[in-house]
């Protein structure tokens, strides 16, 4: 609190205030009946010609012809608030009442209010005649017209969790069944302007960044859609806030590393800023969803988290998998291998880190016996043949067999994962609206030719959040049994970049930097995995190039990066037994090309192969 003073002066002609007015909207009323310029005319004292609403507040308090000490609670908690979530000058206000009454209420001056409570409509900004901000300091000539006109500014009607969030804002008005806080420890005031910065600012974060920059919230009509977004978060269905955390963890995210980056610094911000009993909650939820989604080992060195949260984490080190489970690591790592056991790297430039999927581990042999073709894969999703097929090889499955010879002649899932990618789509759901489309409606007659593997990226589009799935029976429902909103889905679709996720076979020799005949060379061999698009043309996916260079090297990339001539690197490598993969081949590929596995192998040459990118 300052310890400034002001007095109010008392003018020939007094009036009351509103019990919600503005402090500065009731000085300017007064001004006007007096006739005077300026407010500031009414006051005396020290600051005076700054504007701090506290002071204000109290100095009309003190004054008892005012008529603050009426006023509803709010008001004190909003003038008490710090600047930073205040629009001090700038007038935010409501046609509708402004049609009521001509005074200007404090809660329009929340920073991020964007609704009026009482009429259920959306704030404005700028006045409809010049299509500009309203200085609430003074009134000229120029503005008066302007002032004239904002109670004919259109009002439009708030989503009804809008509507919640700007009553939790204004006044912590929450409903009973809201499960995200606790109606008998409520947040502050300033608590409740944080939590509502801090999400707004989150749905912000650009384009694989780790994290958001400083967000300005100066206009509504700026962050309109990411309030909705922020209300049906905390104030929709009991799933929203997850929702809200899929598109922060995975939107705008294009890579794991930069994924995991994201949630990391999320969930370590929030829990640090929202450490009051009040957002017990709310750190409830991110922490279940960190501990679901985090590639990487909880210790004890983790303070953030709660110690049941370290009991059930996904992911163990490589060298803490084997401890707890008393295997050696060359058990281990066949298995990985075999991709029976999920493995994530992290590459430094010393050294890499693996994490071990502890699920995968604790269930390897219900995995081996649960095996289940494609066909039967298809079914569980609830997707045909022709769409399951998109969905091969794509990174969707995190177990994935590709047909080995003398092995199995047909892809091979785990029916475990599939049913739980249901159940987790599922748990995502929304209530149903008048404009849904089911899935299977979508794929007939909605996108079909008007975008190259369309289910792959409406598959990805609900897992990333980018569309949110909606359904009226609470049982679990297959993908095509799934419901989408129209309006969202023609957004969706009219927004998606035209670019595919793919690239073709002359684009990929580019970023191996090699040339197109020995590219075409690696995919005809299958080296290089590929697929074939609509087009009947090899298209190549970023986890194909991924896989190649995590098992193979390429002997010109390693001569560059070792600086060891290529003549010379295969006189050390012949010795050792080490040949290039075509070496039994009578038509040899036109540039040597080894197994990673080999060459690290090597001592001369593993830290080199350590540096290549894979």
């Amino acid at each position: 609190m300052t310890d400034a003073q002001l007095t109010l002066i008392c003018p020939p002609v007094r009036t009351n205030c509103f019990s919600d007015e503005n402090p500065i909207s009731f000085l300017v009323r007064l001004a006007n009946l007096n006739k005077y310029p300026v407010y500031r005319w009414l006051l005396s004292g020290k600051g005076a010609g700054t504007i701090n609403y506290e002071l204000l507040y109290r100095t009309l308090l003190a004054t008892d012809w005012a008529g603050y000490e009426q006023t509803v609670p709010e008001l004190q908690a909003i003038c008490a608030l710090p600047n930073i979530h205040i629009n001090s000058s700038r007038l935010r206000y409501c046609p509708l009442c402004l049609q009521e009454e001509s005074y200007w209420r404090m809660g329009w001056q929340l920073k991020l209010s964007v609704a009026c409570a009482r009429h259920q409509v959306w704030l404005h900004d700028l006045c409809p005649h010049c299509q500009k901000d309203q200085s609430i300091l003074k009134v000229d000539e120029n503005q008066s017209e302007c002032l004239e006109q904002l109670a004919n500014a259109e009002a439009i009607p708030v989503p009804l969790s809008v509507l919640r969030m700007q009553q939790f804002l204004e006044e912590g008005l929450l409903n009973q069944d809201n499960p995200l806080f606790d109606a008998n420890n409520q947040p502050t005031m300033v608590e409740r302007c944080e939590l509502m910065v801090f999400m707004l600012k989150w749905l912000g974060v650009g384009e694989d960044l780790a994290k958001p920059a400083r967000k300005k919230f100066e206009y509504v009509s700026g962050f309109q859609d990411k309030a909705i977004q922020c209300a049906e978060a905390l104030f929709s269905d009991q799933s929203g806030f997850w929702r809200y955390l899929q598109t922060i963890h995975l939107f705008h995210a294009s890579y794991i590393g930069i994924q995991q980056k994201r949630l990391v610094y999320f969930y370590r911000e929030f829990f640090k800023q929202f450490s009051a009993p009040s957002f017990q909650s709310l750190r409830y939820v991110v922490e279940n969803y960190a501990v679901m989604n985090l590639i990487r080992d909880i210790t004890e060195k983790h303070t953030l988290f709660t110690p049941n949260a370290k009991k059930v984490q996904l992911w163990y080190s490589f060298q803490k998998a084997c401890k707890e489970y008393g295997i050696a690591s060359s058990v281990l790592s066949r298995a990985i291998t075999d991709k029976q056991v999920n493995v994530h790297h992290e590459y430094a430039e010393k050294y890499t880190k693996s994490s071990v999927y502890r699920p995968d581990l604790e269930k390897i042999l219900p995995h081996l016996k649960r095996l289940i073709p494609a066909s039967f894969a298809a079914q569980i999703l609830g997707v045909t043949k022709a769409q399951f097929s998109q969905l091969q090889n794509s990174g969707c499955f995190k177990f994935e067999i590709p047909p080995r010879r003398d092995y199995c002649s047909t892809w091979q899932y785990s029916q475990p994962e599939l049913s739980a990618i249901i159940e987790n789509i599922n748990r995502g759901a929304a209530p149903i609206t008048t404009a849904c489309l089911t899935i299977s409606q979508i794929m007939q007659y909605q996108i079909q030719g008007r975008i190259e593997m369309p289910f792959l990226q409406l598959i990805k589009a609900i897992l990333s959040g980018q569309l949110v799935v909606r359904k009226s029976d609470p049982q679990i429902l297959k993908i095509r049994a799934l419901s989408i909103d129209g309006e969202e889905f023609m957004r969706w679709l009219n927004n998606l970049r035209p670019t595919p996720e793919y690239v073709s076979v002359t684009e990929a020799s580019k970023l191996l930097g090699v040339n197109e005949e020995f590219t075409y060379q690696l995919v005809n061999r299958g080296y290089l995995h590929h697929k074939i698009d609509s087009r009947n043309a090899k298209v190549i996916f970023p986890d194909h190039i991924r896989r190649f260079k995590q098992e193979y090297v390429i002997l010109s990339k390693l001569s560059e990066e070792s600086e060891i001539s290529s003549a010379k690197i295969v006189e050390i490598l012949e010795p050792l037994e080490i040949f290039p993969v075509d070496h039994n081949n009578s038509y040899k590929l036109r540039q040597k090309l080894y197994t990673r596995a080999d060459i690290l192998k090597t001592s001369l040459l593993y830290r080199f192969v350590q540096h290549l990118p894979e």
